[in-house]
Formats: structure tokens, C-alpha cells, sequence
């Protein structure tokens, strides 16, 4: 007798005859005709091929895929009924404290769920003003603070007694963090861990270890390490604290990842499900009660890596998927960062936009009616799993290495990251990675309204951002711009038959639009023909693509005698020819894949000298 379920299933799919994987393979290859189905695997910084397409089999030997939300080892979460969030504002607190207050009073009111105070100075905070303003049982209330948190809750817990305000309603989290921030733990920050704990026992939603897997995603780390570095730290924490005598199901009730969500939409909703599903096997290792995994927080925020100063309303594009992301895959709480961040103190209209963001995503789109989505999904099953036993992979070489603190130490985390992020870097300087407006697709148009100089020398422009180095080669054309009142201009070069190299060409011609300058294809016959017209041209960069190595040879040395000294670059891999070629005149050489980091050196150095 069939079940309901096959009954639906024979009512919906009665017209379509089944399709095996193979039958899908070979259906495609016969579309594709002469292009290699193969070709189409996308090759990741994790390490993952990416198949064109998924079909059944590809899940079903996975295990958690019956599994309902609820069900241990959790990986579609512990919520019950909707998928809720806590929409949290993000705040910076300086001096007293009671204008951040106020800030969080008015976004409270305006749609915000919880606050999450950045503390600067936690000694000069009134915390009577907050409890007076906020009522923290029934808000959720986070605080990050770098030094003696521990000081700072005792000073909270001494005002709620005053108050008479019971200390056990209490939600949010205490986000203090040496071991991702600083490789490790010394005896007075654990001591300092273990007192949150004890201050802590008795409030269960103010959550007292915090571990930023942002320390790692903010620096470029694939996702794969992200997730495998987070869990080493947790484990760290566990490792010590319960050394020191604390028990070990009060850690594990207390622990909190604060991720980053990133634009990679599918990965992300992956990553998060990977978290929970190995965090569980941690947990499980420690030979203690399975379900003490389901009490893991996730806080998200929309990433860092990706925001960008030029044309920097496509971060709110780019905040809402990242925010979509984090929410379909389970998050528990979310700040999404106002655009405009990278460049300057945020206003009331940012920060409305990017509050706004998540009550959308609610109250419009309805992403908190369903727990966990991707439930089912072939891609997204097959991928979780797949990113799940990769950074399995990696925590246990972490592990193997004597764990986080001693990797760290031996220089194997930071290092490893530093690979993946220069990758990046290379590919966003080379175009195939897209950062939308800024090095693709820029707006030429666009109007900088904060001073370039003072944003560079400033301590708070994050440097180890995507967008960092085509930024700097940006701000630097607008410092010439500014001062020249012109912008710098480069012209490309096509001497003879140059169609071979127009590959090159067009590269270096979008790279450097992207970079500000104004830009000009120009096609000569002949080297005599160029070097006559360029000799006296006002440019700054001169950018050589010819179809015969006679023409390249001849072109440098004539430019030599230009008046203005622009940069000149060939548009070609010189190979085994580099030190003839500089000797001939060229500076410098873009094409794909080349290094972009002394090519932008070269460029910035000339129009530094033209800004002095």
C-alpha cells in the first residue's frame, strides 16, 4: 500500500518520466555538442570542483539528509516553529556612552531587535543610562570589549541589583576574544574568560564565549578555513577553561561564533549548516550529552572583505545577499553594515538602509517562515557535505599541529590564509573575480566626496579589504585630478597588425578605467607613426600592444625623450625577454595573470611624483 507521500508524488510527477544522472550527463554533452561538459566544473579557493549539475545521487549516501531541524547533529539548526533572527544594530561607544544609548533607543524603535555596543572605553560607560533607557530582559544587548570584561559585567550586575532588574533575563553576548584576535591565550585573559562564566552562570541567553571566525574571513580566508580555524579556536577555549577547572558543559553552553557572510550566496548558506554539523562532532568527542551542540549561537555580519569605497551603493546589493545567505542557512542573530562604512562614520540614512535589509527580509520576503530552505537541495546538500569534510581535513591538521595556539604561533594559520587571500587578490587585480563598480563596471561619473589622502593615512581605512589595492591606484588618480584639475590618461598603443595582442590590450584598457584614468585605444601602422604622435601626447601611461617583437624593440627607446617621462608598459608576458625588454625601455608588463602588485607600485610611484 503506498504512503501518502508516494500518492502525492505519483499526482504531481505522473506526466514526467524519471531521469537518471547518467541520462542528465548524457543529454547534456549531446547539447553542449563541441564544448567539453568538463569545462564547465568551477574550481574554488576550498578546493571544491563544482559539477555543472546535481542530481539524486549525488545525496544519497549523505546521512543528515532526512534529518529534521531539531535533530542531532543539528545542521539545519534547533528552531522550532519559524526561522526567527534577531535584526542587531552595531554601534560604536565612545566616552560616556549615553549618545550610543540614545542611537540604540531610537534604532529599537525603528526595527532593530538587539544592540551590539562596541566598546572603546568600557570604564567610562554609564551603564545606570542603559539600564535606565533600555530594558535589558527584554532586548537583546551584545558588547564587545577588548580589555577586563569581566570588570565591566560586574559594574552591569551591580547597577541591575540597584535597579532592582533581574540579572537572569539578561540576552546577548560578551565578545571578547584573544584567541583569534592574538593567536592565544595569556593566564589573565583566561582568567578573565573563566569570570565572565561565573558572572554569567545564571543569565542562560548572555552567551560568555565569543569566537570571531571574522578574524579569518576578514584577512581573505577561504571557507574551508574559516570553518576549520573557528572550530580549533572553540576547541582552544574548551581545552583551556576547563583546564582551569571550569565544568565543561558550562563552556560549551556558553559558546558563540561570531561569521562573517560573504558574497558567495550558496557557499555561505553551506557554511553555516558545515559549522553546526561539526561543531556537533566536537561536541560529541567530548563524550558528553550530544544535544548541549544545539546550544551554539551564530551571530552573522555582512563581511568586511567585500565592502568597497568606490561606488559604494552596490554594497547594499551586495549586503542583502550576504544577509540572505546567513539567514536561510539558520543564523541566530544578524548585523548588516551600513554601505558606507569604509569611508565614514555612518549616518542616520545608512544605518536605516541597512536595519531595513533584514525587516525586508522578513516582513516582505518571508524568510522566517521556513527552517532551513536548502533542506533537499542537491547542490546545496552535496555542498555542505563536501565543505564539511574539507575543513574536517584542515581542523584536524590544525589539531595535529598541537592545536590553534601552537599553529598560530608556528605561523601555519596566518600563512595558509596569506596564500588563498593573494590568490584572491590576483584575481580581483585580473578581473576574474568581480567586485562590481570597482574593478568592473565602474562608474566614470562617480564624484569622491570625502578627501582621498586624509581616508589613506587613516588608522581606520581597513586595508585588508578585496577592493584595497585598485582603491589606493583610485584615490591616487583623484588626488591628480584634484590637483592637475585633469585626470590622468593613458593611451593604448595598437602598432601594426595587433590583433594577436588584443586581448592584452583590452585588459590594460579596463584596467586602468577602473583605476580612473581616462583612457584611449589608438591604432598606429607604425612605430615611427606612434613615437612621433606620442612623443609630445600629455600622458601619464603609455601602453604598447604590437604585432611584431621589430616594433616592440624599436618603440621604447624612441619614447625615452617624451617630456612628461610616462609610465611605459608593455601589453605581453615578456617570459624568458623581461631584462631585454626594461632595457629597452619598458617599465612594466600587464596581461592576464600577471603581477599587478608591482605593476599598480610602478604607476602609483608616477603619479605620486606628479602630486607632490
Amino acid at each position: 500500500m503506498m504512503t501518502d507521500e508516494q500518492q502525492n508524488q505519483q499526482r504531481l510527477f505522473a506526466a514526467f518520466t524519471p531521469a537518471t544522472a547518467v541520462e542528465w550527463e548524457q543529454k547534456a554533452r549531446k547539447d553542449l555538442r563541441e564544448t567539453p561538459l568538463e569545462s564547465l566544473t568551477w574550481h574554488t579557493y576550498e578546493g571544491i570542483n563544482i559539477k555543472p549539475y546535481y542530481a539524486k545521487e549525488d545525496i544519497a549516501d549523505l546521512p543528515f539528509v532526512k534529518q529534521k531541524p531539531g535533530d542531532f547533529p543539528f545542521l539545519r539548526g534547533n528552531k522550532n516553529g519559524n526561522n526567527s533572527w534577531l535584526n542587531v544594530q552595531q554601534i560604536s561607544v565612545s566616552n560616556d556612552g549615553k549618545q550610543a544609548v540614545d542611537k540604540a533607543v531610537d534604532a529599537l524603535q525603528r526595527g532593530a531587535d538587539g544592540i551590539h555596543f562596541i566598546l572603546e572605553q568600557p570604564d567610562a560607560f554609564d551603564i545606570a543610562y542603559l539600564v535606565n533607557s533600555i530594558d535589558l530582559s527584554s532586548h537583546s544587548v551584545s558588547y564587545t570589549i577588548t580589555n577586563r570584561p569581566s570588570a565591566f559585567l560586574k559594574q552591569l550586575y551591580n547597577v541591575l541589583e540597584q535597579k532592582q532588574v533581574s540579572h537572569r533575563n539578561l540576552k546577548g553576548f560578551v565578545n571578547f576574544d584573544p584567541v583569534t584576535g592574538n593567536g592565544g591565550l595569556t593566564k589573565e585573559e583566561l582568567d578573565e574568560i573563566a569570570e565572565v562564566l561565573d558572572l554569567t552562570k545564571d543569565s542562560p541567553e548572555l552567551y560568555g564565549v565569543s569566537v570571531n571566525g571574522t578574524s579569518f574571513s576578514s584577512l581573505g580566508a577561504s571557507i574551508t578555513q574559516e570553518i576549520a580555524y573557528t572550530l580549533s579556536a572553540a576547541v582552544a577555549y574548551v581545552h583551556r577553561l576547563t583546564s582551569a577547572g571550569e565544568p565543561l558543559e558550562s563552556v560549551l553552553r556558553n559558546v558563540q561564533f561570531c561569521i562573517a557572510s560573504g558574497t558567495n550566496y550558496f557557499f555561505e548558506i553551506a557554511k553555516l549548516r558545515a559549522l553546526r554539523l561539526l561543531w556537533s562532532t566536537v561536541v560529541e568527542a567530548y563524550q558528553t550529552a550530544p544535544a548541549l551542540a544545539a546550544h551554539l549561537r551564530i551571530h552573522c555580519a555582512t563581511s568586511s572583505w567585500y565592502q568597497t569605497t568606490l561606488d559604494p551603493y552596490v554594497n547594499m546589493l551586495r549586503t542583502t545577499t550576504e544577509a540572505m545567505s546567513a539567514v536561510m542557512a539558520g543564523c541566530d542573530s544578524l548585523t548588516v553594515t551600513p554601505f558606507d562604512s569604509t569611508f565614514k562614520a555612518s549616518d542616520e540614512f545608512s544605518e536605516r538602509i541597512a536595519r531595513n535589509v533584514s525587516i525586508i527580509l522578513k516582513e516582505e520576503s518571508y524568510l522566517d517562515k521556513a527552517i532551513d530552505p536548502a533542506a533537499g537541495s542537491y547542490y546545496l546538500e552535496s555542498l555542505t557535505n563536501e565543505l564539511a569534510q574539507k575543513a574536517w581535513r584542515l581542523f584536524n591538521e590544525v589539531e595535529a599541529l598541537g592545536g590553534f595556539e601552537d599553529a598560530y604561533d608556528g605561523g601555519f594559520i596566518l600563512g595558509s590564509i596569506t596564500e588563498v587571500s593573494r590568490l584572491k587578490f590576483k584575481n580581483i587585480a585580473t578581473g576574474r573575480d568581480i567586485l562590481v563598480g570597482t574593478n568592473k563596471y565602474p562608474n566614470p561619473k562617480e564624484s569622491i566626496s570625502f578627501d582621498p589622502e586624509a581616508l589613506i593615512q587613516s588608522a581606520e581605512f581597513d586595508t585588508t579589504r578585496a577592493a584595497y589595492p585598485t582603491e589606493v591606484m583610485r584615490m591616487a588618480t583623484e588626488l591628480h585630478l584634484r590637483k592637475r584639475k585633469r585626470r590622468p590618461k593613458v593611451v593604448v598603443a595598437l602598432i601594426g597588425d595587433a590583433n594577436k595582442r588584443a586581448v592584452n590590450a583590452t585588459f590594460a584598457q579596463e584596467f586602468f578605467s577602473c583605476a580612473g584614468f581616462e583612457t584611449e585605444k589608438r591604432q598606429f601602422s607604425s612605430v615611427e607613426e606612434a613615437s612621433e604622435q606620442l612623443t609630445t601626447a600629455s600622458v601619464e601611461v603609455v601602453v604598447v600592444s604590437a604585432s611584431e617583437s621589430a616594433f616592440i624593440n624599436e618603440f621604447g627607446p624612441r619614447l625615452r625623450n617624451h617630456h612628461a617621462k610616462p609610465t611605459i608598459i608593455l601589453a605581453d608576458d615578456p617570459q624568458h625577454m623581461k631584462e631585454e625588454m626594461m632595457a629597452n625601455g619598458y617599465e612594466e608588463f600587464i596581461f592576464e595573470d600577471c603581477d599587478m602588485k608591482t605593476l599598480l607600485e610602478a604607476v602609483q610611484k608616477r603619479l605620486a611624483k606628479d602630486n607632490d
